[in-house]
């Protein structure tokens, strides 16, 4: 199930859409690769993950992990792929938390766009890649993958999500078949709620990504991600009656959120741009950050600076249009009351939700009711996550709902917006 937008954000019509696998190259890396697989070190760190923190035309930031060995060699060695010319750069060292584990993180800057960069982490042998992304998407398209709320493979629970359900693995490995540039998820990745006693399961993520997000030929797909409720010690920060909205509160009560993850970092929302072409702005439905206030106000300041940006995704987990919890519960209704007007303001076409573990698309809505300029409302989180039936599924706003594990395959090309809905079968 698809559908396409034209320049000015109508829906014109469905189609039948699909990327294929990209073609593999061999490439050479010269006598330094050589000397460095000789070596007697480990072929690979217990977790790499690769994200930004500024523009992904020009950047990357690569985290790795390793157990018991804080002191472990620490810097990235990489290069152009076609280059013989390999620079090295030292990592920043980040506590996991309650963990033996370290995290090294690393920010090349300085990089050409849409090019392929061969690297190693630290003393490990195993060559990876990375792609650095286009400057436009006039001269050819950008397609990412999007959804939320994950469930690795190793996370069964026999009691509610037995063997053989789809997985985040299963949906890493579709959306690797369309060749993404890379992946957005917008909360609730590990369910760890913040919990010394749930440390495991970010160790399951982290396995999951590397298991499923590297290709054949060593390329790892970068992944950027926003805050959900299990991100948080009980879930939103109103839960905390002493609560303030400081860095120091933040990471107090979503240690592993601001630990393991540069972008968006403090203060929890943050906006990503590629280019002046796409933005990615990623939001914190009570989590860490109430709503309305500070949050609104920042939202509405990088909106009014992106007018003149064709792709502006809004990304946050709590629904605004739910499929299964109740629309006028607290936080949709805040959602709609700060945030739904600034986007009808500022050009956005398309935004992101998750937290219902459904799929639904909701009819392009402008001013709470059914329009043909409106914005439609994609998501409900359902990345691996038990799905649940629709109880909200008939709502006036709801023009499509399954009850569907799924990742949404966006292609931007030029002015136009592809969306295309695959399950866990391709």
């Amino acid at each position: 199930m698809d559908f396409l937008f034209d320049t000015n954000g109508k829906t014109i019509r469905s189609c039948a859409f699909f990327i294929g696998i990209g073609m593999l190259t061999v490439f050479t890396t010269g006598c330094w690769q050589a000397v460095y697989v000789a070596q007697s070190s480990p072929s690979e760190p217990v977790a790499l993950f690769l994200t930004w923190q500024q523009d992904p035309t020009t950047t990357m930031t690569i985290d790795w992990q390793t157990e018991h060995d804080a002191q472990a060699l620490s810097t990235v060695r990489y290069k152009k792929v076609g280059s013989n010319d390999w620079l090295e750069i030292n990592a920043v060292q980040i506590a996991f938390p309650y963990s033996d584990r370290t995290v090294h993180r690393v920010e090349l800057t300085g990089l050409e766009p849409a090019t392929e960069y061969r690297f190693y982490v630290g003393e490990y042998n195993r060559a990876y890649k990375f792609r650095t992304i286009q400057e436009n998407v006039i001269d050819e398209p950008l397609v990412f993958a999007a959804g939320g709320d994950t469930r690795p493979a190793a996370w069964t629970f026999q009691d509610h999500y037995p063997e053989g359900l789809g997985t985040m693995e299963d949906l890493n490995e579709i959306a690797l078949q369309y060749d993404v540039d890379f992946i957005a998820w917008a909360g609730d990745l590990a369910y760890a709620d913040g919990l010394e006693e749930n440390l495991e399961r970010w160790y399951w993520w982290f396995d999951a990504n590397m298991s499923s997000l590297i290709d054949e030929d060593g390329r790892v797909v970068p992944v950027v991600v926003g805050i959900g409720n299990h991100e948080v010690l009980n879930g939103y920060y109103f839960r905390h009656e002493e609560y303030e909205q400081t860095d120091e509160w933040r990471e107090k009560i979503a240690p592993y959120f601001y630990s393991l993850f540069a972008f968006p970092g403090q203060p929890g929302y943050g906006k990503l741009d590629f280019g002046n072409y796409l933005s990615l702005i990623f939001l914190d439905t009570d989590h860490s950050n109430p709503v309305e206030g500070v949050q609104t106000e920042w939202l509405e300041s990088v909106l009014s600076d992106r007018q003149e940006v064709p792709h502006i995704f809004p990304l946050y987990h709590v629904p605004a249009y739910p499929s299964h919890r109740n629309p006028d519960g607290d936080i949709p209704t805040r959602v709609r009351e700060n945030w739904v007007s600034l986007f009808e303001e500022n050009g956005v076409r398309v935004v992101f939700e998750a937290h219902d573990h459904t799929y639904k698309r909701t009819h392009p809505i402008r001013n709470g009711r059914i329009d043909p300029n409106g914005i439609t409302y994609i998501g409900d989180g359902a990345w691996g996550r038990g799905t649940r039936i629709g109880n909200h599924s008939d709502e006036w706003y709801i023009n499509k709902f399954a009850d569907e594990y799924h990742a949404i395959i966006v292609t931007l090309h030029g002015a136009h917006q592809h969306f295309l809905m695959v399950n866990e079968n391709g």
